[in-house]
């Protein structure tokens, strides 16, 4: 393990590009789907995938929590109608289509973050012929976003040093907002000057074809998630 990252041998762990499949799978139903017929229930199978591969990474609250979140919602956006009361059914249904719509992309993108290295990242890109011009800001993307949750943790604890509470932010709302997010715009802007001027230094510039220790190979569990994604996808848009 590395930085709370699952090890790229975990059974469950699966390959990088088929990460990506399921993401854009995931993402596309949960986005472009209906609420009437009976690929709904095609739906529904599309978006509890996430769950079910944090629930194989042990890590079972946040996976329960989203299996209830995820079904409660789809039951709401497509069965629940109130037809004394239209505000009371409208309060339900937009709510609920927001879950619906962005919860299953957001806790695959947390799969994602929670079981990806880099470098694994950036081999199964370059196994997909991905261009140089997409391979780096992501790889860029993947150092930022947990360094940009530690400088947070950090300011947060330099303003508890200095009697800067909570309870600030509702006495003065506008200075408790400038003492957090100003020293965190700056930390942004220069983390990721030095993560773009660290990738460049790597070589992930370079044109020519770059040599990996990584070594990526298509498990059966791989073959069966996507196979299973791929065959909802085609099931739900031909139903």
């Amino acid at each position: 393990m590395k930085s709370g990252i699952i090890n790229q041998n975990y059974i469950f762990n699966l390959d990088p590009r088929v990460k990506l499949g399921l993401m854009i799978i995931i993402s596309l139903i949960s986005l472009t789907g209906g609420v009437t017929g009976n690929e709904i229930f095609l739906r529904l199978l599309v978006m509890l995938i996430p769950s079910v591969l944090l629930l194989l990474i042990d890590k079972h609250l946040i996976g329960w929590i989203s299996i209830i979140v995820t079904i409660s919602a789809w039951y709401g956006e497509a069965f629940v109608t109130l037809d004394y009361n239209q505000l009371a059914t409208l309060l339900i249904f937009v709510p609920a289509g927001i879950i619906t719509r962005f919860l299953p992309s957001l806790v695959m993108g947390y799969y994602l973050f929670k079981t990806t290295q880099v470098e694994v990242l950036i081999a199964g890109l370059e196994r997909l012929k991905i261009p140089r011009k997409i391979t780096i800001p992501i790889a860029v993307m993947f150092r930022f976003v947990p360094t940009i949750k530690t400088e947070s943790a950090s300011i947060k604890d330099a303003m508890k040093m200095r009697g800067i509470s909570l309870r600030l932010s509702f006495k003065k709302p506008l200075q408790y907002f400038e003492y957090r997010v100003v020293p965190l715009l700056n930390s942004v802007v220069k983390i990721g000057n030095e993560l773009t001027v660290a990738s460049i230094t790597r070589g992930l510039n370079l044109t020519y074809k770059r040599t990996s220790i990584v070594s990526l190979k298509m498990r059966w569990l791989d073959w069966f998630f996507i196979s299973m994604a791929l065959i909802l996808c085609v099931t739900y848009y031909i139903v």
